[in-house]
């Protein structure tokens, strides 16, 4: 019988104690504290109601507060446009994520590609998973605000940037917390995904609502029948 203790590298403070019993049957039973998984899930969730209610506070105040409004844009293309510049603010986290995760296997000597293996070093493997978590969400966010600015009214433009804002916090929240492997890293995983789930359906509402040039569905008027014709026999 062997025992090993295995350490996650996103959570280095949880202690996996594996068992293997060799013989004719391989098992490896898995054994957690209860205690503190149950503690470690209650802070996760603390952390998302809480993101959940910072979320529209800051969006409200954001809106009411800062003195800035969104420069007059009419057609769409403009919108586009206008959304893709405040994208390349939100994209500045993640190129730091790329630029911290070159120095990492540098000092560390994890100069190997991925698909070579696993990186086992931990300061590697952390910023990698926040860049890559961080493409997905930016990627998904902005396709959805960028919908959103070419349905909104002019007056509610201003929550593009605002948004922005918010996802630029989001991942700097979660960058250094997963970092520190703290349980906070839900907070800022909530402050990035939470607002995604907000635009989506924001997004469903505008386009099963358009109608015009702007729908995306537009279903055609019911035609008449045409009259029968005579036939030739009378």
């Amino acid at each position: 019988m062997r025992t090993a203790v295995v350490r996650s590298c996103l959570w280095p403070h949880i202690k996996v104690k594996v068992v293997l019993n060799t013989g004719r049957r391989t098992k490896a039973t898995v054994h957690i504290t209860l205690n503190f998984y149950c503690v470690e899930v209650v802070r996760l969730c603390v952390c998302v109601m809480a993101a959940a209610v910072i979320f529209p506070l800051l969006t409200w105040g954001g809106y009411k507060l800062l003195p800035f409004d969104a420069p007059p844009v009419d057609s769409s293309a403009l919108r586009l446009i206008y959304t893709l510049r405040c994208a390349f603010f939100a994209s500045i986290p993640i190129v730091l994520g790329v630029l911290v995760q070159g120095v990492s296997r540098l000092k560390f000597g994890t100069l190997k590609p991925l698909f070579k293996g696993t990186w086992e070093n931990r300061e590697v493997a952390v910023h990698s998973h926040y860049v890559r978590d961080s493409l997905h969400l930016y990627l998904l966010y902005f396709l959805q605000l960028a919908v959103l600015a070419t349905y909104t009214q002019q007056e509610m433009l201003k929550l593009v940037p605002l948004l922005t804002i918010i996802f630029v916090f989001g991942r700097l929240i979660y960058w250094v917390c997963v970092v520190l492997g703290s349980s906070v890293r839900a907070l800022g995983f909530a402050l990035s995904f939470l607002p995604l789930l907000v635009l989506l359906g924001a997004n469903l509402y505008f386009i099963g609502s358009a109608k015009g040039q702007e729908a995306v569905f537009q279903g055609t008027p019911p035609t008449t029948a045409p009259p029968p014709k005579p036939r030739w026999w009378g």
